[in-house]
């Protein structure tokens, strides 16, 4: 209504009020380092994988303990009843009844070798070995999904809103979300959220 009034004072207004900047969306920074080491751990525990090796140095232990039990055989024989048939000091057959009888034989033995090598080690090295990769494979998966939902959630806030771009960034960022939801057993969307376990 201004306007039409004192179109000149609304022309001078125009020219010294300054143009209004596009603001760009908020968003908050998020520490992905944290991020990262809080999801790799979550995921190896998810995935049932401790981060210490423990477990196996209590099996080799064990091993090497087991040297001072020994292996135990037993048997036991047992003969039936009847006659027996034998040649005597003059050389005559002689004949002999006897009854059934039975018999159990044990034996002990030590493996005291154990005690320095038990046979096991090269195995339960093998199964360390295993784990170390089993944890670097899960920490570098969860690693690369953070840097992918980091990339997509970045495009996605710079690329106008209803563009090509703009879903293709959306549909990465929330794949990548659902993946690291995957590996982290749903940590990672209540973390974005605020509601961390």
């Amino acid at each position: 209504m201004l306007a039409l009034a004192f179109p000149l004072l609304f022309a001078a207004l125009q020219l010294v009020t300054p143009p209004a900047i596009e603001k760009k969306k908020e968003t908050a920074a998020i520490p992905l380092g944290d991020i990262a080491q809080r999801a790799a751990r979550i995921a190896l525990k998810t995935a049932g994988i401790s981060e210490s090796d423990a477990e196996i140095e209590h099996l080799a232990t064990r091993a090497r303990a087991s040297a001072l039990l020994p292996e135990v055989r037993v048997m036991a024989k047992g003969t039936s009843a009847g006659p027996k048939d034998y040649i005597s000091d003059t050389g005559t057959v002689a004949t002999s009844y006897f009854g059934p009888s039975y018999s159990i034989e044990g034996t002990l033995t030590f493996h005291l070798e154990r005690l320095v090598y038990s046979g096991q080690e090269a195995r339960l090295e093998r199964l360390r070995l295993e784990r170390v990769e089993a944890r670097t494979r899960i920490t570098q998966k969860v690693i690369d999904d953070i840097a992918r939902w980091s990339k997509a959630t970045a495009e996605e806030r710079d690329s106008p809103e209803g563009t090509d771009q703009h879903a293709d960034a959306t549909a990465r960022r929330v794949a990548a979300q659902m993946a690291l939801d995957v590996w982290t057993a749903g940590w990672f969307s209540a973390y974005l959220e605020g509601k961390t376990r």
